[in-house]
């Protein structure tokens, strides 16, 4: 990735999200992993306000996080596709009756008693 942003202190693996790294996730290709694992702990870091912007490219980073539309920034589309694949990787779908059906058969055992 050609960018002016510097690469984090240490390398960016989505620990807490998921469990066996960005690169076995299946959210990302090759390239996006490598680079996520090289820039994510600044992206992260420039969000939260623990790294000040050194240049405009991480102004521009900044702002575009910051607007819902698309960016012509590679960055700002890469951070918001990792923060998409957070949300769907927390998406969790279970084998319980849904309360529609829970309440259709309580009204059909009702009736049946």
């Amino acid at each position: 990735m050609e960018t002016s942003i510097r690469k984090g202190s240490k390398p960016f693996f989505g620990d807490t999200i998921f469990s066996h790294g960005i690169s076995r996730s299946g959210y990302f290709n090759k390239r996006e992993s490598e680079e996520l694992q090289e820039y994510g702990a600044t992206f992260e870091a420039l969000l939260s306000g623990a790294l000040v912007p050194e240049n405009a490219e991480e102004l521009a980073f900044i702002s575009g996080m910051q607007t819902q539309n698309e960016s012509d920034l590679y960055s700002v589309r890469l951070w918001k596709k990792y923060l998409q694949s957070v949300i769907k990787s927390k998406c969790h779908h279970g084998f319980m009756i849904s309360e529609a059906n829970a309440r259709t058969q309580t009204f059909a055992l009702e009736g049946a008693a």
